[in-house]
């Protein structure tokens, strides 16, 4: 046999051993893995008995062996580790195998190489800030918690009624916000939101409102109508006016008076003391441009025809006690209604009107209209002025077509 020959058949050989090696890794790797996939009883220990460096096999055997050898299990974990150190799932699980056996020094060290090799994963962000929550580090713990409800929203249902007793307690309110809101917190709008409708004490919202204030979250608008109505539901008007006020753009203050945006120029808020608007699938109320308008726009209500009680569109007032007039522009657009539309202004909180403007209907041009009314120095802090269907039976609530309003406003009268 020639030299050759001899070379050309020790490559055969190397290349045949070779192609053993890869199809021997090739199972030794998906095998397992493929066990672990379908899962079944002791799936991980069939795993590992192709291939003892599984680290997906071994977390799972330490997981299962947790409830009846500490010792066992830590000694899965860590070989899961040494075959996968970037698993920060496994460092949390051998965190709490520590926490079992009382290391507390070896469960803080695992518990910050957990949130090192995961800053993002969920489980894990979740299963550190259990353990700093239990270490009574509150602080700490809202740092992962933050993780947790950045990346998962699903969370947030079951995690803000805990986050709220944190925020009603003062003694851990600080801990628990006060570093967190010094940074953009994406979750903060929806749990303000939340504590406004369900604190026990608006005092808390008053807190959470300063820490927020003091760094870079802004008040959401779903937050803001949320604080504002507790506020008014609280009967605490002047500040729910004051946050209202504090919180308006500024191109928007000089739409400020006794009656709030009442030229519509500006689009409607639904919050605080500006015009709020009940959704009505019978009824569309907008802002709208039109012939006729002082300015660009007027508010426009469409009443599409079913039966509907309509009271709507209100606007909360600050009227100090005595007299006022209330006058405006109105235009009836081919409105077919019983009795028409009109103002009325209420001490906020009854049923018996202060006033009520003339009723409109029918197709007319614009004209003007007023009403005077005085509010009483008793029981009257607050004062609500609410567009309404008029009318006693349910035949007048049936009401199709449009009515435009233009140049509301709402002065001091003076008397002769």
């Amino acid at each position: 046999m020639s030299k050759t020959r001899h070379i050309s058949f020790f490559k055969l050989i190397a290349l045949a051993l070779g192609a053993s090696f890869l199809v021997w890794r090739a199972v030794t790797v998906n095998l397992p893995e493929s066990y672990l996939q379908a899962g079944g009883v002791d799936a991980e220990t069939t795993a590992l008995e192709w291939n003892k460096n599984v680290s997906e096999a071994l977390y799972l055997k330490g997981l299962k062996t947790l409830a009846t050898d500490l010792g066992q299990s830590l000694s899965y974990f860590k070989a899961a580790v040494s075959n996968n150190p970037a698993d920060g799932r496994t460092y949390a699980a051998i965190g709490e195998t520590l926490a079992a056996q009382g290391n507390s020094r070896g469960v803080e060290l695992a518990m910050r190489a957990a949130a090192g090799m995961a800053p993002q994963r969920v489980d894990v962000q979740y299963q550190i800030a259990s353990f700093w929550m239990r270490r009574g580090d509150i602080a700490q713990a809202m740092k992962h918690l933050d993780v947790v409800l950045t990346f998962d929203n699903s969370l947030r249902s079951e995690l803000f009624p805990d986050l709220l007793k944190l925020a009603e307690n003062p003694a851990t309110r600080e801990a628990a916000f006060s570093r967190l809101l010094q940074q953009p917190t994406v979750w903060w709008p929806d749990f303000f939101a939340y504590a406004a409708n369900n604190a026990k004490d608006v005092e808390t919202l008053r807190a959470l409102s300063e820490m927020r204030a003091a760094g870079p979250n802004l008040m959401s608008p779903t937050g803001l109508r949320a604080y504002l109505l507790r506020l008014q539901n609280e009967g605490l008007w002047f500040d729910a006016y004051i946050t209202w006020l504090n919180n308006l753009r500024k191109n928007r203050l000089n739409a400020i008076g006794n009656l709030f945006n009442g030229d519509f120029e500006e689009e409607i808020s639904n919050t605080g003391f500006d015009w709020i608007v009940t959704p009505t699938s019978q009824v569309v109320v907008e802002t709208a441009s039109t012939y006729g308008t002082t300015g660009s726009k007027a508010l426009r209500v469409l009443f599409r025809g079913p039966r509907v009680q309509f009271q709507h569109l209100r606007q909360h007032l600050l009227l100090d006690p005595g007299n006022y007039v209330l006058r405006g522009r109105v235009r009836p657009e081919n409105l077919e209604a019983n009795e028409g539309v009109r103002w009325s202004i209420y001490c906020h909180g009854q049923t018996e009107a202060l006033a009520r403007s003339e009723t409109a209907r029918g197709t007319d041009h614009w004209r003007h209209f007023s009403v005077s009314f005085q509010v009483p120095a008793k029981n009257c802090a607050a004062q609500t002025i609410r567009l309404e269907l008029a009318g006693r039976s349910a035949l007048d609530f049936e009401a199709k077509g449009t009515v435009w309003f233009d140049d509301m406003s709402i002065s001091r009268r003076q008397l002769d």
